[in-house]
């Protein structure tokens, strides 16, 4: 049932390809067949809209973490980060001395794979935009690649591990270095 609620847009399109081409051929029960694939299509939607994989919560975990890191809140930041990683909350708190990110920094090409167990979950993303390094005024566009481990603590995800890899060839690099 995963694959459905990931991504039902191929499934929609399916339905609404078949209601339009019963519509067209002008079969006997062409109507027919057309309201059964519309109406299944609405119910496939709110279903989908209803359902919340752990991925899709690892997502909002890490949109949320982004928006924190947007205004500066460390509190918003620390609540993102298990307590068994103390080390990420003072690298974070590092990071927000050293930047702040503008509006149009944003997530891109998030990828989920929720584990096994079904209490860890790896999520690989590039995070692009502007940032203003605090120390000097200077702008720059950034372009990062992070590989980030989550651990399901109660009823959140919360972040356990982080690596900061290199855009180009994927190769770890620190978390906070100037490239």
């Amino acid at each position: 049932m995963s694959w459905f609620a990931e991504n039902p847009w191929p499934l929609l399109l399916i339905l609404t390809g078949t209601a339009v081409v019963a519509l067209i051929s002008g079969a006997p029960k062409g109507r027919s067949v057309a309201v059964v694939c519309l109406l299944a299509t609405a119910g496939l939607y709110v279903l989908e809209s209803a359902i919340v994989t752990p991925g899709e919560e690892v997502e909002g975990q890490l949109q949320t973490m982004l928006d924190a890191f947007r205004v500066g809140n460390q509190d918003a930041i620390n609540r993102c980060i298990a307590d068994e990683s103390p080390r990420l909350r003072e690298t974070a708190a590092k990071g927000l001395e050293m930047v702040t990110l503008t509006k149009d920094f944003h997530i891109k090409d998030l990828e989920v794979h929720v584990r096994e167990d079904g209490q860890t979950a790896d999520a690989h993303l590039r995070a692009n935009g502007t940032l203003k390094v605090n120390q000097g005024d200077v702008i720059s566009r950034v372009f990062t690649r992070w590989q980030t481990v989550w651990k399901h603590v109660g009823t959140e995800w919360k972040l356990v591990e982080v690596r900061r890899l290199d855009p180009v060839n994927g190769q770890e690099m620190g978390i906070l270095d100037a490239r």
